[in-house]
């Protein structure tokens, strides 16, 4: 099988015995993809950077496809500090959640608009809720967030719920110090995407919570970099 010219963003990039580099990106048609770029270090290491756009030639049937041939569109990098830990938090996420070649154009773009938005307000960090919570509905975990399940009730703002992943709220007496404990309010301002409320603190640590299920409980990296508590 080979590909021609498919639109991508770099990922990630690391050392691969003497000379070659190993590449993993988002494309517009085919997911996530993992590659070898042979002798890439003489021949076209200095486009293979994080937050790089460029159009990518590749052939093979193995998981492990060769790269041969890189074309830069344009580079994201930014030497903002937060802005680019929260990229490298994206880029974590996608590699750790998204199935290899598993096409989703929607999340290409998705991952375009929301570096946008990124690279624009380094401290927006509703932009990073509004991803997680698309992304988690892209990968077939969508968040059913109005509707207490179990008791057949529409969510209420003075409430407290539990959130069951893959299931969704159900209404509890108080609330409790573990991610999956929240106020209707806060569910209601989630499913009303609207990322500029109070709420957004509880919404940081029930989707933190939520993301590390879906990871079985391995700790997001990047985040040690924010000092993220």
């Amino acid at each position: 099988m080979r590909v021609e010219l498919e639109p991508a963003y770099i990922l990630h990039s690391r050392a691969y015995r003497e000379s070659s580099l190993l590449v993993y990106a988002l494309t517009a048609n085919h997911g996530v993809v993992h590659l070898i770029s042979r002798a890439a270090k003489k021949k076209n290491g200095n486009m293979i950077q994080p937050l790089t756009k460029c159009y990518l030639t590749w052939s093979g049937k193995s998981s492990l496809l060769s790269l041969n041939k890189i074309e830069l569109a344009h580079s994201r990098y930014t030497r903002h500090f937060r802005s680019h830990v929260q990229c490298l938090y994206i880029h974590e996420l996608l590699l750790r959640l998204v199935p290899e070649r598993s096409p989703a154009p929607e999340l290409f773009d998705l991952y375009e608009q929301t570096l946008e938005k990124m690279l624009k307000s380094p401290t927006d960090e509703g932009c990073l809720r509004a991803f997680e919570l698309e992304l988690l509905a892209i990968i077939g975990h969508p968040l059913q967030l109005d509707f207490d399940y179990q008791n057949n009730l529409a969510v209420e703002a003075g409430q407290y719920y539990r959130y069951v992943p893959d299931a969704g709220p159900v209404l509890v007496t108080s609330l409790k110090q573990t991610w999956d404990s929240v106020t209707g309010r806060v569910l209601l301002d989630m499913a009303a995407e609207d990322f500029q409320t109070e709420s957004l603190p509880v919404m940081k640590r029930f989707l933190r919570g939520l993301l590390e299920f879906y990871l079985h409980g391995k700790p997001v990296l990047t985040r040690q970099l924010l000092k993220v508590k």
